[in-house]
Formats: C-alpha cells, structure tokens, sequence
C-alpha cells in the first residue's frame, strides 16, 4: 500500500474519506493529521490506493505536559477497516520518528471505550492507562448547600499564583499513572488557566481537606468560556468541547487537594468524605443556572467519589467515557521493515 508524508491540503482529503467525528476527543485527534514538523515534534503519513484518495492516515506527536510518552493517532476509513492498513501505517508512522527525539519514546492514544479503535490498540500490545468520564449536570440538579461557609469562598482571577500553584501541585498529583514533567508557573498558567486556554473564572474553597502545604485550601473550580477556541491544545491538557448544542454547558475543572495527599486513595476516612463534600459544595454553587461538564479521570479518587454518586442519583449522566492507552516504542526490526515500504 503506498505510503508517504502528510502534506498542506491532506487534512481535508482525509475529511472526505473519515466519517464525522462523533466524540471530541475524536476531533482532537485528528487535529494530529497535519504536516510533520520539528516544533512541535510531530511526524505523520498518509496511506492512498491511487494519488489524492486517501485511505488513512497515521501521527505521532510530542507531548509538552506529558513528555515521557507521546501521543499516537492512527485512522483508517471505516470501509477499509479490517485488512491490515491500519497497522502498515502505524509502522510506518514509527519508522518515521527514527533519529528524533520521538524515538524510543513509550507511545499513548486515546480512544472511545469499546469502539473499534480500542480493539486495534489492543491488538498491537497497547494496554490501559486511565480511563475518562466526561459527565454532565444540568443546571439546578444540586441542591446549594454549604450554608453558613460563605467566609470559605473565594472567586479569585484566573492568573491567581495562589490558583496556579495549587492547580500544579494537584495536576502532578493526579497524572501519576502518565508522568507529568518539570513545569513552571507560568506553563500552568499558559495551558490551563490564560485567555487562550478559555479560563472565564475560579473559585477556590478553604476546608480541613486540602493538603499540609496548601495554608487550608480544600478545593478549586476553573471555568471555561462556551466559545473557548481549542484549536491546538494538545489532546489531554483541556477540557473537551462540549459539543454543537444550542447553548453549551459550562466547562468546569474541580480539584480537589485531598488529591495531593499520600492517603488519597484512603476512601474511608473522614477527611475522604469532607474532600468529596467540598468538592460538590464547588459543583452546586457554579451549577445553579447553568449546565455544567466536568470531565473525570481515573486518577482523581474524590472527584471519581463524586461521579459515581451523582450518576447513581441521576443528578448527572454520562457523555462520553475514554480510554487512554500505552504501549511500547515501535520493534526496531518492524521500524526497519516499516521504512522499506514508504
């Protein structure tokens, strides 16, 4: 099957040839299909059955956050499925990350759980990371509570160091399973809580919950503006569009610095309950009049806590569930093999 470089004007090609994206992690994704470049790292092809018709297309991409692994998309026409094209791209797409800084990098990919994508994941030795819950509350749903703790808010700016820091240390903490590396205040403050990003306001809440280090903060909440421009931010490190609905939920990000504790997986112990009672204190004062999205990893046990809870109430349902798998650098004897067909 040829294979070559993903040039200018592909993009659309593959548009043509991929039916719609029906998740926005789906769309993120293919935001990887563009031309390779060195900055940002990212090498990617394309696979045709006659010039200008495409069948697939395959990416690996640098992961600024997330700089132990990266991140690798492959997709191939749902009516060429199945006959092996998917995995001469991914091979190919690995041949191509040789004498960068890509190589020998561990690899992870996201994909809609149970769909066809996780079954070719698997099916090349990718095996599970985290798993992802984006769940919506309807405006209203939660009762406000919290009386008599209005001396424990706090809406600060979006730029708060107070805010920024807490959100490094409880981002570091609850992305164990997929390390995050060194980053600054002002890295923070650029991916998740700047104009850019779409940050519209934060709350943040004092409570015996929180860490040692963090002077009594228990929890924060990040909103994100409805017309946030997303293009561009990498796949993990934002919360997903919400989708093409008349008038767009909220975004929301609710940290809990019951996550930064050692003890955090301890879902026994009181300080376990007040974290999670704080936490929808946060999620029930921001969704009186409006919907709201919270997306929810497997590596925040209070805000999981919370999910679980409110799914099983029927106060929020569930939008979309990923799940985000790794798998080991490409064999170089395959790399070899791959590079010979391109």
């Amino acid at each position: 099957m040829p294979i070559r470089d993903l040039t200018d004007g592909d993009d659309l090609r593959l548009n043509e040839v991929f039916a719609d994206a029906d998740t926005p992690a789906a769309h993120m994704a293919r935001s990887l299909f563009r031309p390779s470049s060195d900055s940002p790292l990212l090498r990617s092809v394309i696979a045709e059955v006659v010039p200008e018709v495409p069948v697939g297309a395959a990416a690996i991409a640098q992961s600024p956050l997330h700089p132990y692994r990266a991140w690798v998309h492959v997709e191939v026409a749902a009516e060429e499925q199945g006959h092996g094209q998917g995995r001469e791209l991914f091979e190919a797409v690995c041949a191509e990350t040789v004498g960068t800084a890509l190589e020998g990098l561990d690899l992870r990919t996201r994909v809609q759980a149970g769909s066809s994508g996780a079954g070719f994941a698997q099916a090349l030795g990718f095996a599970p990371l985290t798993t992802t819950r984006v769940i919506k509350v309807a405006a209203g749903a939660l009762p406000p509570s919290g009386g008599g703790r209005a001396e424990d808010l706090e809406i600060v700016a979006t730029g708060s160091v107070k805010l920024t820091k807490a959100f490094l240390a409880w981002y570091t903490a609850v992305n164990k399973d997929d390390a995050v590396g060194p980053l600054t205040i002002g890295q923070v403050n650029n991916a998740f809580l700047s104009e850019a990003a779409g940050a519209h306001g934060a709350a943040l809440l004092n409570g015996e919950a929180g860490s040692s280090d963090d002077s009594g903060l228990s929890a924060f909440a990040v909103s994100y503006a409805r017309e946030a421009d997303q293009t561009g931010v990498e796949i993990t490190d934002a919360m997903p569009a919400p989708g093409d609905d008349e008038e767009a939920p909220t975004e929301l990000i609710i940290g809990s610095m019951f996550e930064t504790r050692e003890e955090a997986a301890d879902t026994t112990s009181e300080l376990f309950r007040a974290a999670i009672a704080d936490a929808e204190l946060l999620l029930a004062r921001l969704s009186v009049d409006a919907d709201v999205v919270l997306e929810v990893t497997s590596g925040m046990p209070v805000v999981s806590a919370l999910a679980d809870r409110l799914l099983e109430s029927g106060q929020a349902s569930e939008l979309y569930r990923y799940e985000t798998l790794t798998g080991p650098p490409a064999d170089p004897r395959r790399v070899e093999t791959a590079a010979g067909r391109i």
